[in-house]
């Protein structure tokens, strides 16, 4: 940040030591208390000016040590990988040029809608690619024992998770072609197992730093609060015209310190001003979702959190609109987690670490283990948001930490009502996240009206037309 300002926000201890030891996986993380991957710190702090990330790693690790009495070491375990090995007699084409590259490519069964050229690579690359980009299937690193060496060009294509699902399912339709089966078309076979693999074991580390030295605020170099210069103006025709309609929240642009929000209502600026959400905004006249209005601004700040910029856009807001807003608490339905007749959890050893996270497998799962209610409804609305949204509330009464896995069908990929009769002879089990949560783990997902913080627009009022 400028001035050799140094943010991290929001990170889990895992997270910290993940970074201060340059490690990219934290299942590459061993050891350490349960609250290691839940609890979360904010670190704002002063580098060196022109400190290479190795440097500020090393501080990162003294500072970790120094205020959390962090203990750490080095060794090798067993982890859980997928080894990638070939069958006799492959069907890969030697490569015939140097440049390794992997595009998209189009035509063929449209059923296989991820579809991938590789020309001049390697089997090392290979087994890089497919956790990024496979990891409905690979949810583990990948090591490559083909002990094919050289480069080749080939094509790989397989369904989407969803439609794998279906596939397998439905004997009378087209086979199931997941990633596992695309590799074994081309005579390699991907397998899950195990392998020695260099972690970072965490032998201690206190849940609560140190005391932040006195008045170390103020040594810490501080954001703008303001743009340099800023004009709000009605929107003008955006060119080229975007394909979609534009959103509440404008068309945003970044470059070099120039900051263009094109086309936005007064509701979207408010919401990207304030960092809440449409529907926390309560009062002021219809206009303010119909009116679009460009704001164009200039700050040689660069890399500002959206919170900064947020406070910045507010004052921008306030001159121009001559804004007056308040929070107060008011009744808003809000998303409920409560308990149903049978709750179905398992309650944890506690033994392991406290996180949610999801499984990409042959279903897309959520496993949750030394898990709480309410840190369940806190983090649930982060990974199925087509469902629910913030705020969501713990409202089960239900004490403890516990082990459990949930799966739904994302919204966006349940059938609809024609297709699921045209289906009926092969019925695919899809559940919505309500109807996941009750059927495996006995709990019920309601709307209810519950006091929380609101926006609530004082006065406003309407920028003039501009002249033609």
């Amino acid at each position: 940040m400028p001035g050799g300002r140094v943010e991290l926000r929001g990170f889990t201890m895992l997270d910290l030591v993940a970074a201060a030891y340059g490690v990219d996986d934290n299942d590459s993380i061993a050891g350490g208390p349960a609250w290691l991957s839940s609890d979360r710190f904010d670190i704002i702090a002063k580098a060196p000016a022109g400190a290479s990330d190795e440097k500020l790693q090393a501080m990162l690790k003294a500072l970790l040590e120094e205020r959390f009495a962090l203990a750490a070491h080095k060794e090798k375990r067993d982890m859980p990988m997928f080894v990638l090995t070939a069958k006799s007699g492959t069907r890969l084409q030697v490569a015939k040029g140097e440049t390794a590259k992997i595009d998209t490519f189009d035509g063929g069964d449209p059923t296989l809608n991820n579809r991938y050229q590789f020309t001049a690579c390697t089997m090392e690359e290979l087994a890089g690619f497919l956790p990024s980009h496979a990891r409905n299937f690979v949810n583990h690193p990948v090591v490559d024992e083909t002990h094919l060496k050289g480069k080749f060009d080939f094509q790989l294509a397989w369904m989407g998770i969803n439609i794998y699902r279906k596939a397998k399912s439905n004997p009378d339709g087209p086979p199931a072609v997941g990633v596992l089966e695309a590799l074994d078309k081309l005579g390699l076979r991907l397998e899950p197992g195990t392998r020695p693999a260099p972690v970072i074991v965490v032998d201690s580390v206190n849940e609560v730093p140190t005391p932040n030295a006195a008045n170390v605020t103020a040594k810490i170099p501080k954001f703008p609060d303001e743009f340099e210069v800023a004009e709000v103006r009605p929107a003008h025709p955006i060119s080229p015209p975007p394909a979609r309609p534009v959103p509440a929240t404008g068309l945003i642009r970044e470059e070099n310190g120039r900051i263009q929000i094109l086309s936005a209502t007064l509701n979207g600026l408010l919401t990207l001003a304030f960092q809440v959400q449409a529907r926390m905004l309560v009062g002021g006249p219809k206009w303010m979702d119909e009116d679009r209005f460009d704001v164009i601004a200039k700050t040689s700040a660069l890399d500002l959190p959206d919170d900064v910029l947020g406070g910045m856009l507010k004052k921008v807001l306030v001159e121009n609109f001559h804004l007056a807003t308040h929070t107060e608490d008011q009744s808003v339905p809000v998303y409920t987690l409560l308990a149903g007749k049978a709750p179905k959890l398992k309650p944890s050893g506690g033994t392991g670490r406290s996180e949610c996270k999801i499984v990409q497998a042959e279903h897309r799962s959520y496993v949750c283990t030394n898990t709480t209610m309410q840190q369940f409804a806190e983090q649930l609305p982060g990974v199925a948001g087509a469902y629910v949204y913030r705020p969501m509330l713990d409202l089960t009464g239900i004490r403890g930490a516990f082990d459990f896995q949930l799966w739904w069908t994302p919204k966006g990929q349940l059938s609809s009502p024609a297709a699921a009769a045209e289906a009926a002879t092969t019925p695919v089990e899809e559940l919505t996240l309500s109807e996941a949560l009750d059927k495996q783990l006995g709990l019920k997902l309601e709307q209810q009206k519950r006091p929380v913080p609101v926006l609530v627009i004082d006065r406003v009022e309407r920028l003039p037309s501009e002249k033609k």
